[in-house]
């Protein structure tokens, strides 16, 4: 990893978390010469840092206005909600007959992962990949973009439930009941209950911006 990239990154995180923080809050602009003034580094890997917190959800990008904390409405999160109960349930029909053992053991050792994480500026990108285990074997390209796009753009919102647990733990259970279910090739139970987990996680996302 380069210099450059280094430090885009760490320029990246820095902002991440003084938006968790609510140190930076929705709404607010986000000035360049501010940030690179204060990082004592030029506007350039700044505004690189800002496209990767653009493509999470984190900010919105407006031409002529600059840079701002994107506001997560629950008109939003219902709309995302929304097309995630049209797309994943197709998804998953079409996936889980093709899993393998490797697809369980890769999955099953993210979730340890998940488990014992206990940095929120991580755990959202974990879910991402298992996400993406659980979805990659489809052979349904343009609804895998979808998806993909879904949990990047909602790295931010799947952050905001993990701060917001009591124990600081991202509760798997349905994770590993699911897993069961397509071991034992119970496909439409496990498509049921994976359901039924985005659906509380939607909800809990909701409940989270009526608070802010």
């Amino acid at each position: 990893m380069s210099t450059k990239d280094t430090s885009v990154n760490k320029i990246a995180e820095y902002l991440r978390k003084e938006i968790m923080y609510g140190n930076i809050k929705p709404g607010d602009q986000i000035k360049e010469f501010h940030i690179s003034k204060i990082c004592k580094i030029s506007r350039v890997p700044v505004r690189e840092a800002l496209r990767i917190l653009h493509s999470e959800g984190y900010v919105d990008m407006i031409p002529n206005r600059g840079s701002f904390v994107r506001i997560v409405s629950k008109e939003y999160v219902h709309e995302v909600a929304e097309v995630y109960f049209i797309i994943a349930p197709k998804l998953l029909k079409d996936a889980i007959p093709r899993y393998t053992a490797d697809t369980f053991k890769k999955a099953n050792s993210l979730l340890k992962k998940i488990e014992k994480c206990r940095d929120f500026s991580k755990v959202g990108y974990l879910i991402w990949d298992f996400g993406k285990i659980i979805y990659g074997p489809s052979k349904l390209g343009f609804m895998k973009f979808v998806i993909d796009e879904i949990y990047k753009h909602n790295i931010r919102a799947l952050k905001d439930v993990f701060v917001k647990s009591n124990d600081m733990k991202y509760d798997v259970t349905y994770h590993k009941k699911f897993l069961d279910l397509c071991m034992k090739k119970q496909t439409d139970e496990a498509i049921k209950l994976w359901n039924k987990h985005i659906h509380k996680l939607s909800k809990t996302m909701s409940q989270k911006t009526e608070m802010e």
